[in-house]
């Protein structure tokens, strides 16, 4: 992809996620958001901001690709979009 779709508060948002829960991948697709590491969601309540902020990304990038998608995190927060 070649423009910015995300903003700069969900890249950071994001990296955060990378860097502090070892975040590999999240999916986007009818069933709902997958990430390879489900305890970020788990057992606390304030956590429910997360899932709100990772709800807004995927309708930016849904809405752009005009499809499903999976996004792939490296160990130097780069990260792949993959249509699925």
């Amino acid at each position: 992809m070649s423009e910015n779709i995300l903003s700069l508060e969900d890249l950071k948002f994001l990296e955060k996620l990378h860097a502090h829960y070892g975040l590999e991948y999240i999916r986007f697709d009818d069933s709902g958001i997958k990430l390879n590491n489900q305890k970020l969601f788990e057992d606390d309540l304030a956590k429910t901001d997360y899932f709100n902020l990772l709800t807004e990304i995927s309708k930016k990038l849904k809405y752009r690709l005009n499809s499903n998608f999976q996004m792939n995190f490296t160990t130097s927060f780069n990260f792949d979009v993959v249509r699925v």
